[in-house]
């Protein structure tokens, strides 16, 4: 009764019927409540002993055939699915069809900060689940399909089609998942996606060159051999012992080798001493 607007049950309330309204999903189902409502409104159209209070499928048809002729000679603004929904007890159909009963009726509309939709099914109850409780194709198929469906199906191919539409709902809903969730399921960005993702990333300005970081800063030229004004340099000579020669020397055997016509001459160079040793290093040409 809380899925009712308040106007709604207060008018249910007023119609002081036989059987009081607890569960609506359960007592509209066979009809007999639309009908007892009914007959407060059309009381030389409606018949109440016409109508059978029972709970089986045979029972409901009867009642709900009945109802809808009614309806179609009336033009009564009531949908074929909700009624269907409402037999087979699907989840808030029986609300939604008492909300049209009463804005046909009472010629006052309800108002709701949702409005309903007739698409009855689990989904949005699922959606409110974690990701490990959420039903899968073969408890989202047995939620949403009632037995009482399978035995008044009219034929194999509706079932086939009602089974169908089932299972793409649970994958369209299973994909959302994938989508909001990706790092569960292992999904990696492909190279498309992440081009996309890149571009979005770059603002127009960036695109141009300017970074949005030194926005208010004047931009000036980095040359590469420009040194900080703070920065002192100081030069360094190092002389290794030994093994730098004096300039008479290096002119001395630059000029043996000009003048050695036959390429006999193989200067040496005395670089070091030690222990009475000397190291002599030799040049080849």
């Amino acid at each position: 009764m809380n899925a009712l607007p308040r106007e709604v049950l207060k008018w249910l309330q007023s119609l002081d019927l036989s059987i009081s309204v607890k569960n609506p999903k359960w007592d509209f189902s066979n009809g007999y409540l639309v009908a007892e409502i009914l007959s407060w409104y059309h009381p030389k159209e409606i018949k109440i002993h016409c109508f059978n209070n029972g709970t089986s499928i045979q029972s409901k048809l009867l009642n709900w055939n009945l109802l809808e002729t009614f309806f179609k000679n009336k033009n009564y603004a009531i949908d074929k699915d909700v009624m269907d929904g409402t037999i087979h007890c699907k989840s808030a159909a029986a609300e939604v069809l008492v909300e049209q009963l009463y804005t046909t009726l009472t010629n006052r509309p309800t108002y709701r900060l949702v409005p309903r939709n007739h698409t009855f099914n689990d989904l949005s109850y699922q959606s409110k689940l974690p990701l490990h409780a959420r039903a899968t194709a073969s408890t989202a198929i047995k939620n949403n399909l009632a037995n009482t469906e399978l035995e008044t199906g009219p034929d194999t191919n509706h079932l086939m089609n009602k089974t169908q539409h089932i299972i793409s709902l649970h994958r369209q809903h299973r994909q959302n998942q994938r989508l909001q969730d990706p790092d569960r399921f292992g999904i990696k960005p492909n190279l498309g996606e992440i081009r996309q993702k890149g571009k979005s990333d770059i603002s127009p300005k960036n695109r141009t060159g300017t970074c949005n970081s030194n926005q208010g800063r004047k931009s000036r030229p980095v040359s590469a051999n420009r040194v900080p004004e703070n920065v002192q340099f100081a030069e360094i000579k190092v002389k290794q012992s030994g093994r730098d020669l004096p300039v008479s020397a290096m002119e001395d055997m630059k000029g043996k080798i000009n003048n050695d016509m036959f390429g006999t001459y193989q200067p040496t160079v005395k670089i070091g001493e030690s222990n009475g040793f000397s190291a002599v290093a030799q040049y080849s040409r």
